[in-house]
């Protein structure tokens, strides 16, 4: 579903081995794009792909731009349930989904860059996407080439010159056919943009980024059956993405009765309101689907309760979603990904309004220790309390107090207080006098909203001169949320909640209370 908070992203398995599956190619050393020469390097490129000369100077030496050619990315196409280069080796692309250019001026407070800025961006300084997913909203009063012309074409030709792919995604987010976009639009956005890249290797086509309804797998079918048979016919070799009904999540339908056409992989967009980051969920979801037909994971994303967050949708953590869906994904290289969204606005970002990345329980450092195949550790994981000895007023079933220091930070690792109980209480006990730096407060329900969180709450700290209180919280919508620690040596940490949550049951859900030493 897109995330914009304006504009609202069963078979058995093989019995034989899979192929490897590799990342493309690294690229060479990043360099400054030589913007005036893009478009001569990427006509080389496809030139020279074709086997045909590529024209020469007066001086009879090929025009080049003055620094090294970009790197030449191969073809990519499908094979079974596998994206493939052109020599057949299975691919998984991993990258980011950027701004739609034509709504780069909607927020001036967040400072806004250009978005070729942007695109460098995911490439360097420890990014290390190879491949840019790029939304086209066609609204307004533009002309298709218009838009293309000022919106797509200058970012295609950035994308060559860096030697990576870039996902050109009409990006509707609506009803489709009689109750919402006429195919006929649909028709003239590829009918002139499909024969524009056809020859250009780096890119692919996204169809449709979101139909909604009908919620019907064979109406969407006959809706863009027509569409894909028309963009073959002049772009027969291009690696198409094709989405579904209900906001692109019907892959498993598409499994039982995919498009008609060659090289076509399945778009499915995820987020945490669909339910937790299991193995049981998300096999139920797609990855059963995957294993039948290519799936790529155009849309993902989270961030905690607040303001970098759709307050429905996008509601996780780090620790509790975005860590097992990493763990899942990389157990499964022939799924591949576009985390949504390398931003500063469009929710949930992964960095705030003025370009610092958000990290923690935010999104934005694990997706780039993930493009990176670094670890990112669950930032609830590791604290002082971790295993301390943890006493609650009640608890519901058997969520009881010591979930609440078991570093878990997921669904299942949370304290619950028993129906009833209108001022919950937990007490924690650390094994000795700590110097605290602040206690760190996570509540509420990965895949809930702000309804679910800890309403009304106070954090105090036992020293030797008693309890006093650290921090107190009214009306929080916050998932996490953090209390300073004491000048003196800390022995307790308690937290007192006057007004559980604003969701039924009324009870407190709290996934960690985190110790933080200096």
């Amino acid at each position: 579903m897109l995330r914009n908070i304006l504009l609202r992203g069963r078979a058995p398995q093989p019995t034989t081995p899979a192929p490897p599956v590799s990342r493309p190619a690294a690229r060479p050393p990043r360099r400054e794009p030589a913007r005036h020469a893009v478009a001569a390097s990427a006509l080389a490129l496809v030139m020279a792909g074709l086997g045909l000369a590529v024209p020469a100077t007066a001086s009879g030496a090929p025009d080049a731009a003055p620094d090294a050619a970009p790197a030449a990315v191969s073809r990519l196409g499908t094979s079974g349930n596998q994206i493939v280069d052109a020599a057949g080796t299975p691919v998984q692309l991993r990258g980011v989904s950027v701004l739609a250019p034509r709504h780069n001026a909607e927020c001036p407070e967040c400072h806004p860059r250009p978005i070729s800025d942007v695109i460098d961006m995911t490439v360097s300084d420890g990014w290390q996407s190879d491949v840019v997913r790029l939304p086209v909203t066609v609204w307004g009063s533009l002309s298709v080439q218009e838009n293309v012309e000022r919106y797509v074409d200058p970012y295609v030709q950035q994308a060559v010159d860096l030697g990576i792919y870039i996902i050109v995604d009409l990006h509707h987010v609506s009803d489709y056919g009689s109750t919402g976009v006429p195919r006929s639009a649909v028709s003239e956005f590829w009918d002139y943009v499909a024969p524009l890249y056809a020859d250009v290797p780096n890119v692919i086509y996204e169809v449709f980024n979101e139909p909604v309804a009908p919620a019907s797998w064979s109406t969407w079918k006959s809706y863009i059956q027509p569409v894909v048979d028309d963009i073959r016919a002049v772009a027969p070799q291009t690696l198409l993405l094709v989405g579904s009904p209900q906001w692109s999540t019907y892959v498993n339908q598409a499994a039982a009765d995919p498009v008609a056409g060659n090289d076509i992989a399945y778009v499915y967009h995820l987020y945490p309101n669909q339910g937790d980051a299991t193995a049981a969920n998300l096999d139920a979801r797609f990855g059963n689907a995957a294993r039948q037909i290519p799936v790529i994971l155009t849309e993902f994303g989270w961030n905690p309760p607040g303001e970098f967050s759709d307050p429905t949708v996008t509601v996780g953590t780090t620790s509790g979603w975005g860590i097992p869906l990493r763990q899942y994904l990389d157990a499964r290289p022939h799924i591949s990904w576009t985390a949504w969204i390398f931003d500063n606005y469009w929710k949930p970002q992964m960095f705030d309004h003025d370009w610092n990345l958000l990290g923690g329980e935010h999104q934005g450092a694990m997706i780039k220790a993930w493009l990176a195949d670094q670890p990112y550790a669950s930032p609830c994981a590791s604290h002082a309390a971790v295993g301390a000895t943890a006493v609650a007023s009640s608890a519901g079933g058997t969520s009881g107090a010591a979930k609440a220091v078991d570093g878990d930070c997921t669904n299942a690792g949370r304290w619950l207080s028993a129906e009833g109980d209108t001022t919950p209480t937990l007490t924690i006990t650390l094994d000795a006098p700590t110097v605290v730096d602040q206690v760190d407060v996570y509540s509420g329900y990965v895949g809930g909203g702000a309804v679910n969180v800890l309403r009304d709450f106070a954090v105090e700290v036992h020293t030797a001169a008693g309890w006093q209180q650290a921090a107190s919280f009214q009306d929080n919508t916050r998932g996490l949320v953090s209390a300073p620690g004491p000048a003196a040596a800390v022995d307790q940490v308690r937290l007192v909640v006057t007004d559980p949550s604003d969701y039924t049951p009324d009870v407190a859900r709290v996934f960690e209370v985190a110790v933080r030493t200096p």
